[in-house]
């Protein structure tokens, strides 16, 4: 009789255990993929923090005062933005040679280090300089001057007088720029003060004849853009 009883026990023991071992198998693969993806997602995490730092790098190096694009802090000069190209990328950034980074302004590409399919972008509003040179012949007989615009920091004055014409002095509004008592002669760069229009004013014994002096200068002309710089590692 007992020996009736406990065959069905063991029967049901023999049973369950390809459940238990299906169980184990099905557990297995559960954590084994947990894992994988745990550890995908902490790579990625990973990828876009580097990512990111290297995006703010390069973007933080263009707009400095000293980098390859400006002409002063956030302000980029035009004729830098117009030549700059893979090399002068990889020369500000070194990074950036085994990474692809691309930066663009505006949205036109101006430079990159491969093809971007995704990766992190950072952002930065900029100015972008442009500066157009204009020469003015002034009459400079007797008090002769000339009025330059607002945000002229220097002009190119090249004086060339006629024998028995003397002109000695060159005056930017009350200050004096330009100097010589036996007579100027030559070009000169002088420097001025870019907050307010600058009147040159002219001081010489003699007839000046037309075109004697020219004065050149570059007054700055901005625009607002967007540099946007893309790592995509």
């Amino acid at each position: 009789m007992r020996e009736s009883l406990d065959r069905p026990a063991a029967e049901r023991a023999q049973t369950s255990l390809p459940s238990l071992a299906v169980a184990l198998v099905l557990l297995t693969v559960v954590t084994g993929l947990a894992l994988a993806v745990a550890d995908g997602t902490l790579s990625g995490h990973d990828r876009t923090a580097d990512e990111r730092r290297l995006a703010v790098t390069t973007a933080d190096r263009l707009v400095a005062p000293a980098g390859p694009l400006a002409a002063r802090a956030n302000v980029l000069n035009a004729t830098r933005v117009a030549t700059f190209d893979r090399g002068r990328l990889v020369r500000s950034v070194p990074p950036a040679r085994n990474t692809t980074v691309a930066v663009s302004l505006n949205g036109s590409r101006l430079a990159a280090t491969g093809t971007t399919s995704g990766g992190t972008t950072v952002r930065r509003i900029v100015l972008v300089e442009r500066r157009e040179t204009r020469t003015v012949t002034p009459n400079v007989t007797g008090s002769g001057s000339v009025t330059l615009p607002r945000r002229t920091d220097s002009a190119t004055i090249t004086v060339s007088t006629p024998p028995g014409t003397e002109l000695w002095t060159v005056r930017a509004d009350e200050r004096v720029v330009l100097h010589n008592r036996s007579g100027l002669n030559g070009t000169f760069t002088v420097s001025l003060v870019p907050y307010e229009t600058t009147e040159l004013r002219f001081e010489g014994a003699g007839v000046v004849p037309a075109g004697s002096v020219t004065v050149k200068y570059a007054p700055p002309r901005t625009t607002k853009a967007t540099l946007v710089v893309t790592v995509d590692a």
